[in-house]
């Protein structure tokens, strides 16, 4: 489709991107009638699918009653009304909705740096990430981020409070085996805060099911355990990025809840708006904001917190959720995914992992299963893969450099929630069609 707009800035500018004009629940539709599976929820945020009227009828009605409102000079009753029942679902006190992740993680983690400058404690403002993580393009957030491609062109003037290795059990970065390690991993985390001083470390961010940049990946069970008291024992905060992974993408409302740890913050976006209103939400508990609530103010902020339509669309994601009992089919068609993904991958030469929870899982491909290796980059391998699923009908999201951001291809998954099983084999007939002509390409 050559529909060349030379006022747009696109992602890729040699790329002929299809015109989408509308969407009706895994599908969506270009400007020519054709129809293409959407097999990753637009980038993991269309939990709802698309098309829901209801949605728009929420929004359109609170636009009608008011849209905007200024923070310095007033709330609102629907924010009010989000903000208790994202208190309900979490467990969590607090919550600043902002309009997207990378806004959320700027938020979350200005949280912990004032809770600590409350106290006294102004030197304790660190804020310790992991490596192959990412928590959005603002400088802050690839700062602590460890998306090495991502970060490369601005590295120049990023801030360095630390980094760790990731819970990446498929290329353990300490050579070991998952269920024999001694979760060396978390342990960096004591090592990092010891190197830079524990009266400068004010939280560690990672995300609880990783995304685009380690491809699904989940940690084992015992890891946020080990995290959790680390932090503790360092009074370091524990600040969870479930900007892609909260809001019952891995079949529980936060993630954290398969490993049963509480976190002291929580970013959310994505699929808390469904996929139809720009929203973020940092979520924290009282007693982290005990010390900045007796400062008796809260400075930081975007022209768009606290809007509106954004509340009215938390209220209406949450009731749809519970009213159609999405999250235990997140469940259900997850486990299907999963099952046959592992099937697939035994009939498959070049499918070396599978992994993820819930709707949110990864496959990453390897020249050879044996030793792990990694494709050549050059070859674009999860790229032409993606492109192959394109032609046959389907959308779905390339990732790669997992390998310490060297090499690694992989494709991500995530139906929204409201999938079937049917359209689970139908998406996954398709993706193997694509598989398949890659690898004889390739000479598999």
């Amino acid at each position: 489709m050559n529909r060349d707009n030379e006022n747009i800035l696109q992602f890729e500018f040699d790329t002929d991107y299809p015109i989408l004009t509308h969407g009706k629940g895994i599908y969506v539709y270009d400007v020519d009638g054709r129809e293409y599976i959407d097999g990753t929820s637009g980038s993991i945020s269309s939990s709802l699918g698309h098309g829901r009227s209801d949605i728009g009828r929420a929004i359109a009605e609170q636009a009608s009653k008011i849209a905007y409102i200024n923070r310095h000079f007033a709330s609102s009753e629907i924010l009010e009304e989000a903000a208790g029942k994202l208190h309900e679902v979490t467990g969590l006190d607090r919550f600043f909705t902002v309009s997207g992740g990378t806004e959320a993680n700027e938020i979350a983690t200005k949280i912990a740096r004032l809770h600590f400058y409350h106290l006294g404690k102004r030197e304790k403002n660190k804020i310790i990430g992991r490596w192959q993580s990412y928590h959005g393009y603002s400088v802050d957030t690839l700062s602590y981020g460890g998306h090495i491609a991502r970060r490369k062109e601005f590295v120049s003037y990023l801030r360095e409070d630390g980094h760790v290795a990731p819970p990446y059990c498929y290329r353990c970065w300490y050579g070991k085996e998952e269920g024999s390690c001694g979760f060396e991993c978390a342990n960096a985390l004591e090592t990092e805060i010891l190197e830079r001083g524990p009266e400068n470390v004010a939280g560690f961010i990672s995300e609880t099911v990783c995304g685009t940049a380690l491809n699904a990946v989940v940690a084992p069970l015992g890891y946020y355990k080990r995290i959790r008291e680390i932090c503790d024992e360092y009074d370091v905060l524990m600040i969870l990025d479930e900007i892609m992974c909260g809001a019952g993408r891995t079949g529980t409302m936060l993630a954290i809840e398969h490993y049963g740890v509480k976190p002291d913050i929580v970013s959310l976006a994505k699929s808390i708006g469904g996929g139809y209103f720009p929203i973020g939400v940092a979520c924290c508990t009282q007693e982290v904001l005990d010390p900045i609530v007796k400062s008796g103010k809260f400075s930081p902020g975007h022209t768009w917190a606290g809007n509106p339509l954004a509340a009215a669309v938390i209220i209406k994601v949450l009731d749809i959720l519970e009213e159609e009992k999405l999250i235990e089919n997140v469940n259900v068609q997850g486990d299907h995914l999963m099952k046959c993904l592992l099937a697939m991958k035994d009939r498959r030469p070049t499918i070396g992992d599978v992994r993820g929870k819930g709707l949110m899982v990864g496959v990453e491909f390897v020249r050879d299963k044996g030793t792990r290796e990694c494709f050549d980059p050059k070859i674009l391998y999860s790229e032409r893969i993606a492109a192959a699923a394109l032609e046959l009908g389907l959308s779905i999201m390339p990732t790669g450099g997992f390998d310490r951001g060297k090499a690694g291809d992989g494709i991500l998954l995530g139906p929204c929630f409201e999938v079937t099983k049917e359209e689970i084999d139908k998406i996954l007939n398709t993706f193997e069609k694509a598989i398949i002509a890659v690898e004889t390409e390739e000479g598999f």
